[in-house]
């Protein structure tokens, strides 16, 4: 069987996120989707099927056509119950959520004209799933964190014993906390009452953190003196992060490093906020948030009352900057100056209220590659095409 991921409708409601990926290296929990599809499948993807612009990074190509394939919405947690559906599933067979398809297995060629006219079709509901997380806006990743680290949690280490934290710390409800080998802490707080703690390993937690589950911690990580996380709070590998974090995913490398409150909120990758970079996530009147629209180009009414920022990757903040509630941060852009920034931030700004700069491409590049080297990865050429192609893309 050839397993396939494939970037539905969905991708274009995700953004920022997904303007540098396809949906399937979104991470929540305790994986990316892609990660998390593989350990319920048994088996490597075989194929990511996304935009043009993101084939070349991310996407497989050994193959024009693939036989017995079994092709998956990225947008669609697994379950148990749609684990089993699939294991039975034959050819021309579907699996709906309702009103939309999650997967279908079939023959088909990887030519791109085929593939549109695949999804474009309609298909006869075969099977139904009767609960399943679907990820179709960037802010349903952190309003379902803390259920799918929780069963992320409890499904993966199952049978796997877990190494032993040395040092003087204080540890409650050992049983829901799992650590990988090689973890250094002392004088922490470890408190899985409240949901499940799982720490990979390489992560380094210095003295007077404290971590209230379900949480986890990605290998490599750093948690500076004092740092306070909360519940629902996913720390991607190779991130620096202090102060204080509350149900918010920081994705790979990214840094938080300095105190300052971040809450239901989400960092891309590569993002950096300086020293005293709050965020608000609830506003002064309790009303419910508006939230920027791509696709609208305005703002869009939500039922979402807690809400801070979402921020593309290689963005960053200067000392001191304020985000107001429900804020959206493009790809890329340069934060500073008095006062919030505005709500809706595109890819490449510099500055804040006072100015609406574009940043020179090339110096988007610079700052990308000097970035990444500092923690001894490349800047390649497909992640400069990527930047190159959006940069040609207003308002995004």
């Amino acid at each position: 069987m050839n397993f396939i991921l494939y970037d539905g409708i969905e991708w274009n409601k995700l953004f920022p996120i997904t303007l540098t990926r396809p949906v399937s290296e979104i991470r929540l929990g305790l994986f990316s989707i892609k990660e998390r599809w593989e350990k319920y499948i048994g088996k490597n993807v075989d194929c990511v099927i996304t935009q043009p612009f993101l084939s070349d990074k991310f996407s497989k190509k050994e193959y024009s056509f693939f036989e017995n394939i079994l092709l998956i919405n990225s947008s669609f947690l697994p379950n148990e119950e749609l684990i089993q559906i699939l294991s039975f599933l034959k050819e021309n067979e579907t699996i709906f959520f309702k009103e939309k398809m999650i997967a279908i297995k079939k023959n088909f060629s990887l030519e791109e004209e085929n593939i549109l006219s695949l999804f474009s079709k309609k298909y006869k509901k075969t099977y139904c799933v009767k609960q399943i997380i679907h990820i179709q806006y960037p802010w349903d990743i952190f309003i379902n964190n803390e259920t799918v680290l929780k069963k992320d949690f409890i499904f993966f280490t199952k049978g796997k014993k877990s190494f032993s934290l040395l040092g003087n710390n204080h540890v409650i409800c050992k049983d829901k906390i799992f650590l990988e080998e090689d973890i250094k802490a002392n004088n922490i707080v470890l408190n899985a009452q409240y949901g499940p703690i799982y720490i990979e390993k390489g992560v380094l937690i210095m003295e007077g953190s404290v971590i209230r589950g379900p949480v986890s911690i990605g290998k490599n990580a750093i948690l500076n003196v004092g740092s306070k996380i909360y519940g629902g709070t996913t720390i991607a590998p190779f991130c620096k992060i202090g102060g204080e974090i509350f149900n918010s995913v920081i994705f790979s490398y990214s840094n938080k490093v300095h105190d300052g409150f971040l809450g239901n909120s989400i960092l891309g990758e590569w993002c950096n906020l300086g020293a005293g970079t709050n965020i608000s996530n609830l506003r002064n009147d309790y009303k419910k948030v508006t939230v920027w629209n791509y696709e609208k180009k305005i703002f869009s009414s939500t039922n979402l009352q807690f809400f801070g920022v979402i921020m593309g990757d290689h963005s960053k903040s200067a000392i001191n900057t304020q985000f107001n509630t429900a804020t959206i941060v493009g790809v890329s852009d340069n934060i500073f100056g008095y006062g919030f920034p505005p709500r809706y931030i595109p890819s490449f700004f510099l500055g804040g209220i006072q100015s609406k700069k574009r940043i020179p491409l090339n110096k988007v590049c610079e700052t990308a590659e000097i970035v990444m080297n500092r923690r001894n990865k490349n800047f390649s050429v497909l992640d400069k095409k990527i930047l190159e192609y959006l940069y040609q893309i207003s308002d995004i």
